[in-house]
């Protein structure tokens, strides 16, 4: 489907009407002129100015993979290049960075917009493939060609060519090159927005994700990611004051808002938006406040709720189980195992004073639901896609971590400085992730207190990649040719 300039006229009444819903609905995700903003916006209207000079030949979809550069209006072009990362896990994130479940109608509305910006798929992508090879020193090329000629990335980049997994990494010195190969599909957009495959329902992999752990881990000594969502001291402290006969609006008043951190990534990256979503829904899931749609999978507070236990805290996090890991003799290929994903507990005691420690107890409805949450996680993760998409994170990591520590980019004589330099995706003007409401991590037990649930998410595939590696000489004969002059090849 391919679209032509607008008319000045047409586009300027376009503008208005997609800013005024879009500010509507989603406030803080698509105003360029957001304070936070304010030092991009003498740069956008000299691009903006530069541009509507050279509109002539920008007309319609350009090269074979489409994209938003259909559109001569930047505000409208930041909305869709920035609408992807608005749709994650059904959240949103208001002006005041707090994680909010995003209504039905609003998620509906928010599908229907990307699905009508989406690009048309190139003929060579919209056809499942069992191993869809991507080039890295090719994709550098694009990227590169994009940003000199003012155009914004492709859809089919954005998407990374419609992967669902990573199968194989493979340095190839004779291309000066390095490949990723995996599963892959025509892509689509769910009913929430999220980018998902046409054939599985799977989320795709991103560029920017990629990109995202590709810069943060591009360092002597790589950070662990972790994400976590915490009660503030005060808080606690203000809720064990009122006593367990107060009411929930007392208590919801009391905690105020809960804070979510992050390590190893930047907080306003779409990983830190994934994660605090999946970690948001861990906690919401495992209350009881949302149920899931997977048979025989109570809740954690459905075990507990006759209980007449006091006060307590509970810790849910969720971590990846990184399974076999080979290589080739000459270390130059490897492949990766389906990553698992464990849930792990403890007990926490909340103190008066709104300190937190390891209560050093264990909680047998715990370590049940955490028990079941592992084994069943790809079964909950396919009807709460932001599990599925904490995956696709943990996943690309573990991809990244093998590129560097194995040295793949010097055995190949391949630069990644185009993918770990800050011009793709440079800043978002989507907020960033800072704040949840307490009460919704909350809720009341027996006739005594209540049960809160914090947590989070690490990812850590550092012991594994140096030390839970074997050799499989089967891979010194696996060929990953790449034909054609794509930075994709089947």
């Amino acid at each position: 489907m391919k679209r032509g300039l607008l008319s000045p006229k047409t586009s300027r009444v376009f503008r208005l009407s997609v800013l005024l819903l879009a500010g509507l609905l989603f406030a803080a995700f698509v105003s360029p002129l957001r304070s936070a903003n304010n030092n991009n916006n003498s740069n956008r209207n000299s691009n903006r100015s530069n541009n509507n000079s050279n509109r002539s030949s920008r007309s319609g979809s350009y090269g074979s993979g489409g994209g938003y550069g259909d559109y001569d209006d930047f505000e409208i072009r930041d909305f869709y290049r920035w609408g992807y990362r608005s749709a994650v896990g059904g959240f949103s994130i208001d002006a005041e960075n707090v994680i909010r479940t995003a209504p039905a109608e609003e998620s509906a509305l928010l599908a229907e917009r990307v699905r009508m910006l989406l690009a048309e798929i190139p003929a060579g992508l919209d056809t499942p493939s069992p191993m869809r090879k991507i080039s890295l020193r090719r994709l550098s090329g694009e990227i590169r060609s994009c940003l000199a000629n003012n155009r914004p990335i492709p859809d089919a980049v954005l998407f990374l060519g419609g992967l669902t997994g990573i199968d194989y990494i493979a340095a190839v010195p004779e291309e000066h090159d390095i490949y990723i190969a995996g599963p892959a599909e025509g892509w689509t957009v769910s009913e929430t927005g999220e980018i998902i495959g046409k054939e599985t329902g799977k989320p795709v992999y991103r560029l920017e994700d990629l990109l995202t752990i590709l810069r943060a881990w591009n360092a002597d000594v790589p950070e662990v990611i972790t994400c976590s969502i915490d009660p503030t001291q005060e808080g606690i402290a203000a809720v064990a004051a009122l006593g367990a006969a107060a009411t929930d609006q007392q208590r919801e008043e009391a905690m105020g808002l809960m804070n979510v951190t992050f390590s190893g990534i930047p907080a306003e990256s779409r990983v830190a938006s994934v994660l605090a979503a999946a970690d948001y829904r861990l906690k919401t899931i495992s209350l009881g406040y949302e149920p899931v749609p997977v048979k025989n999978f109570p809740s954690y507070f459905e075990t507990i709720k006759a209980s007449n236990t006091s006060s307590y805290g509970q810790r849910f996090w969720i971590s990846p189980e990184y399974k076999t890991l080979s290589h080739s003799t000459g270390s130059l290929t490897w492949k990766l195992s389906d990553t698992g994903v464990q849930t792990l507990t403890e007990r926490e005691h909340l103190a008066a004073d709104g300190t937190r420690k390891a209560a050093g107890k264990k909680d047998l409805q715990a370590l049940r639901w955490a028990a079941n949450m592992s084994q069943r996680y790809d079964e909950v993760a396919e009807v709460i896609p932001v599990f599925a998409e904490a995956k696709n994170c943990m996943n690309l990591a573990l991809c990244v971590a093998v590129i560097y520590a194995k040295h793949l980019p010097e055995k190949a004589g391949l630069s990644l400085d185009t993918l770990t330099g800050e011009e793709v995706f440079p800043a978002s003007p989507v907020p960033a992730p800072a704040k949840v409401s307490g009460f919704s991590l909350s809720r009341r037990i027996g006739g005594k207190g209540t049960v809160s649930v914090t947590g989070g998410i690490e990812i850590n595939p550092w012991e594994t990649v140096q030390n839970g590696t074997s050799l499989d000489a089967g891979l010194d004969s696996l060929t990953i040719a790449f034909g054609g002059e794509n930075w994709y090849a089947d």
